[in-house]
């Protein structure tokens, strides 16, 4: 017994079942009310069991349920982020391709030309790479444009390689010798040669000087190379699946 006035299910039973081993000795009619009672508790018990595997499994489904709609928020959430980068990439190529098409109208002379070139060939490339949905690769060779850019836009008013600022680059940038190019220790032409490089050389640029470029080769090599000397860099072919 449990509350004043309440007997427990099961407490009933084991009261009924101790007065019913004693019906042994009693006529059956006498015991006829315990065992309808009995029966009784054992349907009520066997509902309250149905009742709670029915309440389990709706905790079940609910829970289930709840799975799968914080996994299709966290994918919604991805997705729209992933919107957010791609408009956040579309706008900085389209912020270079403007400063590009700034640089086309001024004139420019052969180094100056060149740059402009290569730089041109990154932007192409960073707006392909966006377009097969590669943001990484995108800025990355947007970020390479934009350098090649502020180099451009810097030799406007900069002094002769004897009195101009060495300028470094904020992240290297991949190029390749375009022609046969010497190597110097220092960006004028009468400096001395560090190696004669043949085309397609790949290198860093990490700086720039009026219209030199301070360079690093693979084989950690490093000197001064005239920027018409310089192209952008074939990408490597893709494998095939």
């Amino acid at each position: 017994m449990t509350d004043k006035g309440f007997v427990a299910p099961w407490a009933t039973l084991a009261l009924a079942g101790a007065g019913l081993s004693g019906c042994a000795a009693i006529p059956p009619d006498a015991c006829a009310p315990q065992t309808r009672e009995i029966a009784r508790l054992q349907q009520a018990l066997a509902a309250r069991e149905t009742e709670i595997e029915q309440l389990k499994a709706q905790k079940q489904g609910q829970t289930q349920e709840l799975v799968e709609t914080t996994t299709e928020a966290a994918r919604a959430e991805v997705k729209l982020r992933r919107f957010a980068s791609e408009a956040e990439v579309a706008s900085r190529l389209a912020e270079i391709e403007v400063a590009m098409e700034s640089l086309r109208v001024a004139p420019a002379d052969g180094p100056a030309a060149a740059i402009r070139a290569t730089a041109q060939r990154l932007l192409e490339r960073a707006t392909a790479a966006f377009n097969r949905g590669e943001l990484s690769k995108a800025v990355e060779l947007a970020s390479q444009t934009e350098q090649l850019c502020d180099m451009l836009k810097d030799n406007r008013s900069l002094a002769p390689e004897a009195t101009a600022p060495e300028v470094p680059f904020k992240l290297g940038v991949p190029l390749a010798i375009a022609t046969d190019a010497r190597l110097r220790l220092e960006p004028h032409t009468d400096a001395a040669v560090v190696a004669v490089l043949p085309p397609m050389t790949p290198v860093s640029a990490l700086a720039y000087r009026g219209a030199w470029l301070r360079v690093q080769t693979e084989d950690e090599r490093s000197g001064w190379v005239l920027g018409k000397l310089l192209t952008a860099r074939e990408p490597l072919p893709q494998a095939v699946q």
